[in-house]
């Protein structure tokens, strides 16, 4: 008589099952990567915050309603949903965002997303097989089970990858450890104690020259030009700061019309068309390369626009140095930091033409950039000194002054 053990163990289940078990888990990975970037998201937009906590509760929700009543209703919704979820992640990466700060800018294309992608394509295809097809192929519970855990196992694997190597969409890094630390902050080296009441007005459209913010988190590839500054600026420092934000606009705002700034010898360094370009005057970069002064409010080496629905608005005056051992003048102390891209790739016909992703494409290279130091014109958190803004957050400020009509950047 074979036992009660034995007959769990060998009785059989089907192949409608087995792929009903996959798709759950495969539903569950899904979940946990948009709930991982939903933050992230949030801070660029709201919309696509709640679209990406829209997405993961569908999905861990479905992965349960699967598994507990695969009716055809269950799986004609998870068929659409994903489906719809896919369809809005080709367009984001073709055509550019529809909605939002930056419309028609096209998302990059990463590893986690694409992973994700290809999890919502297979319960999209998944779920239409299990609508048309019976599936009813016995299988033994044992391998039934193994199949289970050979799949768990290899979406936990996968998973693990994809929130280590999605980078600081999908995890925190060494960088953005909590601003309690007095050297280690979400921007490395911006740490100043007993300086929050430093409020200095400028007569900038970006408004008070404020303490950097350590909360702040620098985009993927840049990093600080200088060791950690922790020192509270000298009365003398925070007039500096102050001088050099008026003179700069002072001397600069000519170059809100974009025809003007083409005139003076300005050349985009950046691919045109991106919500946020950089122009170079040569001229003046060779200038200050051979030893002349390098803030120099009559003469910057870089403008930086923002593509705004209504055209390009001069956003900052960005002074360059070639000066690589990380010493450039710093006339505001704290107040006026310097950063260096570690990621850029770079030709010498056109200027930055990729992100290193992670090498660069054929032809070109990648090199530690010269510091660089930015002067807004435009009110992004952190005032006219910050030392950067994600591109969305340049635009949407941008968006906020009065500039002459320009065409895109």
């Amino acid at each position: 008589m074979t036992s009660i053990t034995g007959d769990l163990a060998t009785s059989p289940t089907t192949t409608r099952q087995v792929l009903i078990r996959g798709l759950a888990i495969i539903s569950l990975v899904a979940a946990v990567i948009h709930f991982a970037v939903a933050g992230e998201h949030f801070e660029e937009y709201w919309a696509f915050g709640v679209f990406m906590l829209g997405a993961a509760w569908f999905q861990l929700g479905w992965a349960v309603a699967v598994t507990l009543r695969p009716t055809r209703l269950v799986l004609a919704l998870g068929a659409a949903v994903n489906a719809g979820i896919v369809a809005v992640y080709l367009v984001t990466r073709t055509v550019g965002d529809v909605v939002g700060p930056t419309p028609h800018e096209v998302e990059p294309v990463g590893f986690g997303d694409l992973f994700c992608t290809v999890c919502e394509a297979a319960i999209v295809a998944g779920a239409v097989v299990l609508l048309l097809t019976g599936l009813q192929r016995a299988v033994s519970r044992g391998r039934f089970t193994l199949v289970s855990v050979a799949a768990g196992v290899a979406a936990a694997g996968l998973l693990s990858v994809v929130l280590v190597d999605g980078g600081s969409e999908m995890v925190m890094g060494a960088d953005d450890a909590p601003a309690t630390s007095p050297t280690s902050t979400g921007m490395t080296g911006m740490h100043m104690s007993a300086t929050s009441s430093i409020s200095l007005p400028t007569t900038s459209p970006a408004g008070a020259v404020v303490p950097p913010d350590p909360n702040m988190q620098m985009e993927p590839g840049m990093k600080m030009a200088q060791a950690s500054c922790t020192s509270a600026p000298t009365a003398a420092q925070e007039s500096a700061a102050v001088s050099l934000v008026d003179t700069t606009w002072n001397a600069d705002q000519k170059y809100q019309s974009l025809a003007a700034a083409k005139a003076a010898g300005f050349v985009p360094i950046t691919p045109t068309g991106l919500p946020v370009v950089h122009y170079i005057n040569l001229a003046n970069y060779r200038a200050a390369a051979r030893g002349g002064t390098v803030l120099n409010p009559t003469a910057p080496q870089s403008l930086v626009y923002a593509n705004t629905p209504n055209g390009a608005v001069l956003a900052a005056v960005m002074y360059m140095s070639t000066r690589r051992d990380g010493t450039p003048p710093s006339p505001g102390g704290c107040l006026t930091q310097w950063h260096v891209h570690t990621n850029l790739c770079t030709t010498l016909q056109r200027g930055v033409v990729a992100l290193a992703d992670p090498t660069c494409p054929a032809g070109s290279v990648n090199r530690v950039t010269g510091p660089m130091l930015h002067v807004w014109f435009v009110p992004i958190p952190g005032g006219p000194t910050a030392v950067d803004a994600p591109d969305a957050q340049v635009v949407q400020a941008a968006g906020k002054v009065r500039h002459p009509a320009n065409a895109k950047a």
